[in-house]
């Protein structure tokens, strides 16, 4: 991750490396209150702070962070729609 001059603050760019969502997740998961809220640092710019990202990653249980089921478990697959 690159160092930024605003100590602690993240750029979208760094999200996406670190927590490996899209940048559309992201901001959704914002918007519906699942994520950290960024806070503007002005002229329409923003950044999350650090230690907020990692609180939540660390709040997440191991299923929800990808290290649960198997993602080709058959029992997870979604009911046809005919």
């Amino acid at each position: 991750m690159e160092q930024h001059h605003l100590s602690g603050l993240l750029t979208t760019h760094d999200i996406v490396a670190l927590v490996r969502l899209s940048r559309t997740s992201i901001y959704r998961m914002t918007r519906q209150g699942r994520f950290p809220p960024p806070c503007s640092i002005g002229k329409g710019h923003i950044r999350w702070r650090e230690a907020d990202i990692r609180a939540w990653m660390e709040g997440l249980s191991p299923q929800a962070y990808g290290q649960g089921e198997p993602r080709n478990d058959p029992s997870r697959k979604r009911p046809r729609l005919s």
